[in-house]
């Protein structure tokens, strides 16, 4: 029998537009719904998970010029740490013509930044979290051994 591991997250996301509402898909594993955020916008996902990892998903859809999202905080419980976003993965879709100019050129566009929570170009942003969680966060944390 498999034990089911409450987990609370809330991540909280800030846009960067002028004019107009930013599409982000947002959600845990393949649960994604879409949403529109035009102010600072905090989500909440209380869910039961079994397996040794989840992931939170966030992804920035249609840029336009001068527009970004920014993962501004990750909790878990309440307990808050800049590392909780930093240890994200963005997986940046870079614009042609502008992609392969770069590359002409000689710069490498890395295809998976982290730490990184400045979303400036469209494609996912993935918190990959073990479960339990508390020993997930004390390793993140590097709080030294914990007995297993």
């Amino acid at each position: 029998m498999n034990t089911m591991y409450l987990t609370e997250l809330t991540v909280t996301l800030c846009p960067v537009n002028h004019n107009r509402p930013l599409p982000v898909r947002i959600g845990i594993g393949n649960d994604v719904k879409e949403i529109l955020i035009d102010s600072v916008t905090t989500k909440t996902f209380e869910f039961y998970h079994s397996k040794d990892t989840c992931s939170l998903h966030v992804e920035f859809m249609d840029k336009k010029d001068q527009e970004a999202v920014i993962i501004e905080k990750v909790s878990f419980f309440g307990i808050e740490d800049p590392r909780f976003a930093w240890a994200g993965i963005y997986r940046p879709r870079y614009p042609e013509p502008w992609a392969t100019e770069q590359t002409n050129t000689g710069i490498v566009l890395t295809s998976e930044l982290c730490p990184h929570t400045y979303l400036s170009w469209p494609g996912p942003w993935t918190l990959t979290i073990g479960v339990p969680i508390f020993t997930w966060i004390h390793n993140l944390q590097n709080l030294g051994w914990i007995y297993d």
